[in-house]
C-alpha cells in the first residue's frame, strides 16, 4: 500500500469512528440519528422541489421560444383590450415615460400618443408593431421631456444589486455543469482534473447561491453589506412610534447598543453605539427622507466604520396597533471576517435588533416611554380646559 492511499485508508477510519461515536452516544445519539435522518427529508424535498421548479421552468421557455419563431397559425386574434393591455405592459421596459403615452386599439389598428424623450421613441414603436394582434402603427407621440426621477430607494436598490437573480432552469444547467466537471475532474486525478474538479466545485455552489459572491463577502466600499429585515406589532399609536423613529435623539432611551446621540445640524448626527466587546464605535450619519406616520430613511456618510443605510415603515392594523418593518444594510470592517469576530465577541446584529425591538415594544404597550410630544399636547388640553370653565 503506497503513502496515499494508506493516508486515505486512515482519514476514512477516522471520520467512520468519529461518525460512529457522535450518533451512537448513550445520550444524545437518537437525537442526533433523528435530526439527520429529518434533515436529510427535508434536503431531498427541497431538492424535488427545486428540480420541478426547474423543469417547469425550462418547459414554459421553450413553450415561448417556439411560439415565438413557429406561431400557431389557430392562434385566436387576441381582443383590442387584450392587444392594449400588453403594449402599456411593454412599455414600460423602454420607456421611461410610459405612463405619459396613451394607448388605442381597434381591430388591430393601434393608435399611440402622447410624450416621450426622443431616444426611447422608436424602442415604443418598436415594441407596439411587435406585439401579437397589431396590424398597423399609428404614431403621434410628440417629443418632451422625460419624467422627473423619483428619489431613489437605497434599500430597494441595494437588494436588487446583490441579488444573483438566476432562473430555476438557468440554476439547474449551471449546478449539474458544475457536478458533472467536478466527477470528471475528480475521476482524472492529474493536474487538469484537478483544476476541472475546482471550477466544476464552484460553479455547483455558485449555483446555489441566493446573492452575488462580491455581495456575501461584504468587502469593498461597492458592497452594500449585510441585510437585516424584521417586522413587529406594537400595540400603540402610529403618530407615536413614527415621532420616536424621526426623533434619533430617542434611540439611546429604548436600543441597548446606542450609548449615545448628538444633533449636529438638521436631520444630521453623531451616533455613538456599543461595539463588540463594550467598545465604542462612533459615525455620523443623517435622516435622508421622512414621511409622517409612513416611513423614515437614514444612511451614514461617507467614511463610516460601519457603513450602514436603511428604511422603517410604519402600517397600521385594524386593531389601532401598528406594524414597524425595518429593513436595513451594514457593512462591518473587513466584511464576513469582521461580522465572525463580533459575533464571537457577542455582538450578533442580528439578535441586537431582535431584543431592542422586543424593548421598544415592551416601553410603547407599557407606557414606560417619556412621550414629551405626546405630554406637551396633554397639558395644553387642561389648560385650555382649564381656561374655558
Amino acid at each position: 500500500m503506497n503513502g496515499r492511499k494508506l493516508t486515505s485508508a486512515i482519514l476514512i477510519g477516522l471520520g467512520t469512528a468519529a461518525a460512529t461515536a457522535y450518533f451512537a452516544h448513550p445520550k444524545h445519539g437518537r437525537k442526533r440519528r433523528e435530526a439527520l435522518a429529518s434533515g436529510t427529508k427535508k434536503l431531498i424535498r427541497k431538492a424535488a422541489h427545486a428540480g420541478e421548479k426547474s423543469l417547469r421552468d425550462g418547459q414554459n421557455r421553450l413553450a415561448g421560444l417556439a411560439a415565438q419563431f413557429l406561431p400557431d397559425p389557430n392562434m385566436e386574434t387576441p381582443s383590442d383590450r387584450v392587444v392594449e393591455e400588453r403594449i402599456r405592459s411593454r412599455m414600460g421596459r423602454v420607456s421611461s415615460n410610459a405612463r405619459k403615452i396613451h394607448v388605442l386599439c381597434d381591430h388591430g389598428t393601434v393608435t399611440l400618443w402622447g410624450t416621450s424623450p426622443e431616444e426611447e421613441l422608436n424602442a415604443v414603436v418598436r415594441v407596439a408593431e411587435a406585439t401579437h394582434g397589431v396590424t398597423e402603427v399609428l404614431n403621434h407621440i410628440e417629443v418632451g421631456p422625460a419624467e422627473e426621477i423619483a428619489l431613489p430607494d437605497l434599500v430597494k436598490d441595494a437588494r436588487n444589486e446583490i441579488r444573483l437573480d438566476w432562473s430555476p432552469s438557468k440554476r439547474l444547467l449551471v449546478g449539474t455543469t458544475g457536478a458533472a466537471l467536478a466527477i470528471y475532474g475528480w475521476k482524472r486525478n492529474d493536474m487538469i482534473g484537478k483544476a476541472l474538479s475546482l471550477l466544476g466545485t464552484g460553479l455547483a455552489a455558485r449555483s446555489t447561491m441566493q446573492n452575488h459572491l462580491r455581495a456575501s463577502l461584504a468587502i469593498g466600499k461597492s458592497s452594500p453589506g449585510f441585510e437585516i429585515e424584521r417586522t413587529i406589532r406594537i400595540n400603540a399609536p402610529i403618530s407615536d412610534l413614527y415621532d420616536f423613529w424621526a426623533n434619533p435623539e430617542n434611540y439611546p432611551k429604548a436600543f441597548s447598543h446606542v450609548a449615545r446621540i448628538e444633533r449636529l445640524g438638521e436631520n444630521l448626527y453623531r451616533w455613538t453605539v456599543n461595539g463588540p466587546g463594550g467598545i465604542p464605535i462612533g459615525w455620523e450619519g443623517v435622516i435622508t427622507r421622512t414621511i409622517p406616520n409612513t416611513l423614515v430613511e437614514w444612511k451614514s456618510l461617507p467614511g463610516s466604520p460601519i457603513a450602514n443605510f436603511g428604511v422603517v415603515h410604519f402600517d397600521p392594523h385594524y386593531d389601532a396597533s401598528t406594524r414597524v418593518h425595518v429593513r436595513m444594510f451594514y457593512r462591518p470592517p473587513a466584511g464576513i471576517l469582521g461580522r465572525f469576530f463580533a459575533e464571537l465577541l457577542g455582538a450578533d446584529a442580528n439578535q441586537i435588533l431582535d431584543q431592542d425591538l422586543k424593548h421598544l415594544k415592551h416601553m410603547f404597550e407599557k407606557n414606560e416611554f417619556p412621550n414629551e410630544q405626546k405630554k406637551s399636547k396633554v397639558e395644553e388640553a387642561e389648560l385650555l380646559k382649564t381656561a374655558t370653565t
